[in-house]
């Protein structure tokens, strides 16, 4: 389930745009947004947060829905100017609120995880627009524990991969490996979209392929002796966030790869 928006950050975004906008104004952001809404509302301060309570209890994606409405606020400066810094100290208050609650604006209109990078941007535009749901869903696991539980984002991170691999084998109709986890899966793809290392000649091509391969090994490895999806044995590593934004924006890099070399030998 996507992550619904934070009720301080309902209370700093409300007042921000209360201040900053008309009614009328106001109203053109929520429905940019998609945020369908009836009054009456009484002031701009509540109008503003009901719309934002709205999108947490309809909204498919809260937080992107979140990331339409203060679009123009965080990105159009009023006067029409790039050097126009008025709006800066309003902007601060809502990227503060943000990161108290492990959150960021991404310009084009994106709230991500403290972390995230524009290749978890792309690969998110990117399955939206396929309509890749059970990438999603890993998509989301990833984000919702990177914080709270490394392990069980790393458990979702191979899960990601594996979702993407499935995927294409069964849209292709390839054979499944008997054994339907990332490393076997992998050898499928791998094989059927030519990215296998040994066939390359070219030494620079060859060598990043051979990192690709690494990071499906690596991940596999780590969500099997370090994820949450198995039992631990007397030491273990602690997994620390960071660990876990290491392989998420691997698996990241390695999922729109795949995805747009996918893409292109379909057009």
């Amino acid at each position: 389930m996507s992550r619904k928006i934070p009720v301080p950050v309902i209370a700093v975004v409300s007042d921000v745009l209360a201040v900053n906008y008309t009614h009328a104004r106001i109203d053109y952001f929520m429905e940019v947004a998609d945020i369908a809404c009836n009054g009456p509302f009484g002031n701009k301060l509540e109008k503003a947060r009901t719309y934002l309570r709205t999108a947490n209890d309809k909204a498919a994606d809260p937080l992107a829905t979140l990331g339409k409405v203060i679009t123009e606020f965080m990105e159009v400066n009023s006067s029409g100017y790039a050097s126009d810094t008025s709006l800066d100290p309003e902007r601060e208050k809502i990227r503060k609120v943000l990161g108290e609650h492990g959150l960021a604006y991404i310009k084009g209109g994106y709230i991500g995880t403290i972390g995230v990078t524009a290749v978890s941007k792309t690969l998110q535009d990117i399955i939206r627009a396929r309509d890749l749901s059970g990438l999603q869903t890993e998509f989301d696991r990833i984000y919702e524990n990177v914080e709270s539980d490394p392990a069980s984002a790393v458990t979702a991170t191979c899960a990601l991969l594996e979702s993407l691999f499935k995927t294409y084998i069964e849209d292709e109709k390839l054979e499944m490996p008997s054994e339907q986890s990332v490393k076997p899966l992998w050898k499928v793809l791998r094989k059927d979209l030519n990215l296998d290392a040994a066939i390359v000649d070219d030494d620079d091509l060859r060598a990043i392929l051979s990192g690709l391969a690494a990071i499906v090994e690596g991940i596999g490895s780590l969500r099997t002796h370090k994820g949450s999806a198995h039992g631990r044995g007397k030491t273990t590593y602690k997994l620390k966030p960071r660990h876990a934004r290491l392989a998420a924006h691997a698996a990241f890099t390695l999922a729109s790869f795949v995805l747009e070399a996918w893409a292109e030998r379909g057009q």
